[in-house]
């Protein structure tokens, strides 16, 4: 004997009941017991009609649309297969609801009848569409028996299985068909099992049958290691032991009915996930002996919960509280998920589903009405819209670091834990986070326990030059992050007037043209709500602009969840305040503030001098080229090039900032000192860096960029004055930045052949760092510290390190 149990999604029209038959005519080699859910959809109508009756409503148009569905399943399945012989009676329904309606209530055994009369309109179907195989009616009221209320019945499997038996003795016969979700009690009521249980009725009739086989038929392949219409990656679960699937079932999986793995388990009977719309893949196998060397099978969640806390010095050392805390919430039926205490003993909490907070408050205020009116008991504290994310996996007890790895995943996707409780097989692990971050902790668990391809979620502000490198590096290295294990998208790009965001992810081939038709500019909030849409877990700004407002937005950026990568100079570069308030940020929210641009362009000057500093090395003195755009010019000078041709030359070139005035004032490498002398631990303003500019003071002040470089030919003859007298001495000019003790100083040094800065050119850097670790000879880096290429692929290194791994 097998029992096959089809869900709503596999009966839905005439075309999925006539899969269903096909199906089973296939696979029809011994005994078999068919368990039909209603129509997918039509429980719902069913439920909504005793609601609009028991509301006194005009449910004439629920009416019409149930009826005339089931009338065209019913002439769908007549036309090719024959009258139906036993349809459902809908005068006894209709006459039901109509008294519903006259007394505006609905009594339990009357909802219970319209509610499950669905699955006797599947059964009818079904029947005919097998009668060619002489397809027996099974009566659920006659085989099932229940206790408890009508609504959410329990089952006595002693009772049921002399039922089942009698009544396969008394028709034998090949196929037998029985509707879900019925039973009925020791009058011979019917009652119902709860929502969705069917697949507890076929569970119940697999454990009395002794049945092969228990066979949940679905929509989708199996159990997957995480709800696939969230996780795009989820992969299916081949083997779980009953112990994984109640567990997984109890705390979400939708696949699963709660109650349907225990008569299962008890019986030893394997119950199998399958597809109707897949029938020859492989499904998901329950029973006794599958055990792996994989420690976590699944990740479950559970939304739309509430937890109370019972709290007060009456509960310490009191025997028996915890007792009356549970007893109270028995007594008026409310269901508790999850239960914690503190050490203490001073409080208990437990989560409940939304829907029962009310009920559940209620009872615990009539249960320890005494004890708070002696101040023995606090008012029951409430958190709402929680949801519980669990961790499935019998053989977790035996991997060491699981739990440090669930928590870090939670704290990796911004997530606080409100409670935590494992069982004591250690089987599943559960964690109470805020309900809106559950999808984005499922995403991360998932991410770092079984695909292994953490994601980056790119942003990026500005398309200049550096922008438009980076957007061509991230094209070109595609194939490289994938053998990394590596998914990046760029889901956002910006300009100064213009944003586009995608949530498939921007093609890197069509951005230019998607962002030039865009109505929305950059907005903060915008874009922090398409990252909550999307459930982006690992978002970074990217920030490729030269702009004071947006600098001064890193903070806000940081304190909503991104990372944040900056080219841009003037954040690290604003009042030291502002600088301990961006450290402070990326501490507080777990996020990194990446900057390494912003001194050496695409050389590691920033990690070096933090790996320094951070184990105890100390700065003594420091001298270097910092600017690649100035190291330029000045080789261009070396050359022979007046002052105005090597700016020129350097500014088409890529290596100057939009405005030369920023390189030639010295400001750029006074910002680029400043960072050093921070990094250093120096607690310096910009106004204490002492600057000495190429240009005079005041020079072309107030005047656009065209308007400078049209007016630089007259700084031509005097510089070159100068250019000749360092010549005459055997020297070259240099713009140099130095740090000696505890000053800092940026301007233009003549350097004759044995200085180490003499041959720096061409848009090199090169810096010196003498510390207590590296001296007498200084630590140097050199390289090329300017140019779109080099600064893209400096900040390309930085997006890559907001992987947390």
């Amino acid at each position: 004997m097998r029992v096959l149990k089809f869900g709503g999604s596999s009966l839905a029209d005439f075309a999925c009941l006539e899969q269903v038959a096909q199906l089973v005519k296939a696979q029809l080699k011994d005994e078999m017991l068919l368990v039909l859910s209603a129509p997918g959809g039509m429980t719902d109508s069913l439920v909504a009609l005793a609601s609009s009756a028991e509301q006194g409503q005009d449910f004439s148009s629920l009416w019409e649309a149930l009826t005339s569905r089931c009338n065209e399943l019913k002439a769908a399945v007549e036309k090719g297969y024959g009258p139906i012989d036993h349809w459902p009676n809908f005068e006894e329904l209709k006459n039901k609801l109509d008294g519903v309606s006259l007394i505006k209530c609905c009594p339990d055994q009357v909802r219970a009848f319209v509610i499950s009369f669905g699955e006797r309109v599947s059964v009818s179907l079904m029947q005919r569409l097998l009668n060619s195989h002489k397809a027996v009616y099974l009566e659920a009221t006659s085989c099932v028996a229940s206790t408890g209320g009508f609504i959410d019945a329990e089952v006595d499997l002693v009772a049921s299985k002399t039922r089942f038996q009698a009544a396969l003795k008394e028709k034998p016969a090949t196929i037998y068909i029985m509707p879900g979700f019925t039973a009925s009690n020791d009058k011979g009521e019917l009652t119902t099992l709860g929502r969705n249980g069917s697949d507890y009725s076929a569970a119940i009739a697999a454990a009395c049958l002794e049945a092969d086989v228990c066979q949940i038929w679905t929509d989708v392949d199996g159990v997957y290691s995480a709800d696939p219409r969230y996780i795009k990656k989820a992969t299916k679960v081949d083997f779980l032991s009953y112990k994984e699937a109640m567990e997984l079932s109890y705390f979400g999986a939708k696949v699963l009915h709660p109650k349907t793995i225990l008569p299962c388990a008890k019986a030893g009977v394997p119950c199998e996930i399958k597809n109707t719309h897949n029938p020859d893949a492989q499904g998901s196998l329950i029973g006794n002996d599958f055990s792996s060397d994989e420690p976590v099978k699944a990740i479950s969640s559970l939304q739309d919960l509430a937890m109370l806390t019972v709290s007060g010095p009456g509960m310490k050392g009191k025997v028996g509280m915890a007792s009356k805390v549970f007893n109270a919430l028995a007594h008026d039926n409310v269901s508790i998920v999850l239960i914690t205490q503190s050490s203490c003993e001073f409080s208990i909490s437990f989560c409940v589903h939304e829907s029962d907070l009310a009920l559940a408050l209620t009872a615990l205020q009539t249960a320890f009405e005494l004890e708070s009116q002696a101040g023995l008991i606090e008012p029951v504290q409430v958190q709402r819209n929680l949801a519980i994310v669990t961790l499935v996996g019998d053989n977790m007890r035996a991997h060491r670091g699981l739990a440090a790895k669930f928590f870090a995943s939670l704290s990796q996707a911004q997530v606080n834990i409100v409670a935590i409780a494992q069982d004591s097989t250690e089987s599943a692990i559960s964690a109470v986070i805020d309900g809106e971050l559950c999808n984005d902790a499922v995403k991360i668990c998932h991410e770092n326990f079984f695909t292994h391809v953490p994601s980056i979620d790119v942003f990026l502000l500005g398309c200049g030059l550096v922008g438009q490198e980076l957007i061509s590096q991230l094209e070109r290295q595609q194939a490289w992050l994938e053998k990394r294990n590596i998914k990046l998208n760029l889901y956002g790009v910006a300009n100064s007037r213009q944003l586009h965001l995608d949530s498939e992810g921007i093609a890197f081939s069509d951005w230019q043209q998607k962002l030039a038709v865009s109505e929305q500019s950059f907005d903060l909030k915008l874009v922090e709500q398409f990252v909550k849409q999307n459930h982006l877990v690992n978002p970074v700004l990217v920030d490729c602009t030269s702009s004071d407002a947006l600098a001064a937005q890193y903070v806000d950026f940081l304190n909503a969840g991104f990372h944040v990568v900056a080219a841009n100079k003037k954040a690290t570069t604003s009042s030291y305040t502002y600088y301990q308030d961006l450290i402070a940020a990326t501490q507080k929210n777990n996020r990194k503030f990446l900057y390494e641009t912003n001194v050496g362009a695409g050389l590691p000057v920033i990690d070096n001098l933090q790996s320094l500093f951070g184990a105890g090395d100390e700065l003594l003195e420091f001298s270097g080229i910092l600017s690649g755009s100035l190291s330029y010019m000045f080789g261009a000078l070396q050359d022979g090039l007046s002052l105005s041709e090597a700016t020129i030359k350097a500014k088409e070139s890529g290596f100057t900032e939009p405005d030369p005035r920023d390189d030639l004032s010295g400001t750029d490498v006074a910002r680029k000192l400043l960072i050093i002398a921070r990094e250093a631990g120096m607690k310096l303003e910009l106004s204490d860096i002492e600057v000495e500019s190429v240009l005079p003071q005041g020079f072309a002040e107030g005047d656009s960029i065209d308007e400078f470089m049209a007016k630089l030919p007259s700084l031509d003859a005097d510089f070159n004055a100068r250019i000749e007298q360092a010549a005459s001495e055997g020297k070259v000019l240099r713009y140099v930045g130095t740090i000696k003790e505890g000053h800092c100083k940026v301007g233009i040094e003549a350097v004759d052949s044995s200085h180490a800065l003499n041959v720096i050119r061409d848009g090199e850097n090169a810096l010196a760092i003498l510390s207590q670790y590296y001296q007498p000879r200084p630590f140097v880096i050199r390289g090329y510290g300017a140019g779109s290429e080099v600064t893209a692929a400096g900040v390309f290194a930085d997006v890559l390190k907001t992987l947390s791994r």
